[in-house]
């Protein structure tokens, strides 16, 4: 697969041709992951866009904040800049956040909406603050907030990334080739230190765009497209059970928890998830 950056904001890899399907990865993860998913639809009828996250390729330009809803626009950008026709759109992890703030910024270009690992809603701030659980698996997220995260993270060659990937995925045991391509990329220049600036824009107000949050607000109507949320019952990342109330913010939404699954579910089992995507997308 070659990366590309053709009339783009982003840097991308595409495939195929038919209906426009996007893939938006999450943390610690790269879009080259999804190589399975892009043999699988490609074959399957769909024009695959595979992009880096925002920041995650060395050439990226610094944004003014790494908020959900501003990485949301700057994938806007990209999605139309790659194609005129509705689009589908699955996101993981991150990914899934991206995905929530483009179906709301551009909910006439997403003609269906499939999201995993990371629900919608109030459900999972409250639990970041109130849950004792799910704050003792976002450890993480905590510590990133600190100005050593970023040494810590690259010491005894990125062993903390790949302890995280162990840790979410628990019972996964092929994790390794994967963990290391996310390594590859997270060790370019800039890269790691973008990437924790999503979790700093989540959490510190001082790196937070006040026209982002108000614009935020305005978000009160529910989603129109048909939704798939997708979370694995093993997920040690994120609770899967606070994906509890999504159904209130969507018309018309089909939720699965997957058994033996962990956070990583499509990279864990991408037959049995692609197949299931497919059936939601031709449905």
């Amino acid at each position: 697969m070659e990366l590309s950056n053709k009339n783009s904001n982003l840097h991308y890899f595409r495939a195929g041709q038919g209906d426009p399907l996007v893939f938006l990865h999450g943390f610690p993860d790269c879009a080259v992951n999804y190589k399975e998913q892009i043999e699988f639809f490609s074959a399957n009828g769909f024009e695959v866009f595979v992009p880096l996250m925002p920041g995650y390729h060395e050439d990226d330009q610094e944004l003014d904040t790494y908020q959900s809803l501003k990485i949301a626009e700057e994938l806007s950008t990209f999605i139309n800049s790659v194609t005129d026709k509705p689009i589908n759109l699955f996101g993981h992890d991150w990914g899934a956040s991206a995905a929530y703030g483009i179906a709301n910024l551009i909910p006439e270009k997403v003609a269906k909406l499939i999201t995993a690992s990371v629900p919608y809603g109030p459900a999972l701030m409250s639990a970041f603050l109130l849950d004792g659980d799910q704050q003792r698996k976002s450890w993480y997220m905590f510590f990133f907030q600190l100005e050593i995260a970023e040494m810590a993270v690259e010491a005894n060659d990125y062993e903390y990334i790949k302890r995280l990937w162990r840790e979410w995925s628990p019972n996964w045991s092929d994790y390794e080739s994967y963990a290391q391509e996310a390594i590859n990329v997270l060790s370019k220049p800039g890269v790691l230190t973008r990437a924790l600036k999503y979790y700093r824009s989540t959490f510190q107000s001082g790196l937070q765009s006040e026209r982002l949050n108000n614009l935020q607000m305005t978000f009160t109507d529910k989603f129109k497209m048909p939704a798939l949320y997708l979370h694995g019952k093993n997920d040690g990342c994120i609770a899967a059970e606070l994906s509890t109330g999504m159904e209130d913010s969507f018309e018309n939404l089909k939720k699965l928890e997957l058994d033996d699954c962990g956070h990583f579910l499509h990279l864990e089992k991408p037959k049995e998830i692609n197949q299931i995507i497919l059936d939601f997308l031709n449905s």
